[in-house]
């Protein structure tokens, strides 16, 4: 299964990036799911791309979603406290630090204004697969 990448490629060659996180589609989860083996492109091959590396998968993609939060308590309103991430399957929210470390962003900050940048409020109504390797 090939996937490819535009920023990030120090950190997926030295390994601080495991995974990547992408719009969810039901066919596109099928062929993470049943793939044996990740080939990591910088930029897409049929254009010219070059490959990184070969990876394992770490276990079946996993499919989240950006909530807003219902009410706010506090003494200031920060853009990041507004919203979490949860796990579609089980429900559970998805620690964001940890999540944006292992994608390759300094913070959840930076995770959550590059994907505002790329989706705006669309962001909440779409579900995305954090896929992992090995």
């Amino acid at each position: 299964m090939i996937i490819s990448f535009s920023v990030f490629r120090d950190k997926i060659e030295d390994g601080t990036k495991k995974q990547t996180i992408r719009r969810y589609s039901e066919k596109r989860y099928k062929q993470f799911y049943n793939a044996k083996k990740y080939q990591l492109y910088w930029h897409n091959p049929r254009n010219g791309g070059t490959l990184i590396k070969e990876v394992e998968p770490n276990g079946k993609p996993q499919i989240i979603k950006y909530l807003k939060k219902d009410h706010f308590t506090g003494i200031k309103r920060f853009k990041h406290k507004l919203i979490y991430i949860v796990d579609i399957e089980t429900g559970i929210i998805v620690n964001p630090f940890v999540l944006a470390k292992d994608d390759g962003f300094e913070n959840d900050i930076e995770m959550y204004d590059w994907f505002f940048g790329h989706y705006g409020v669309t962001m909440y109504d779409e579900q995305f697969m954090v896929i992992r390797w090995k």
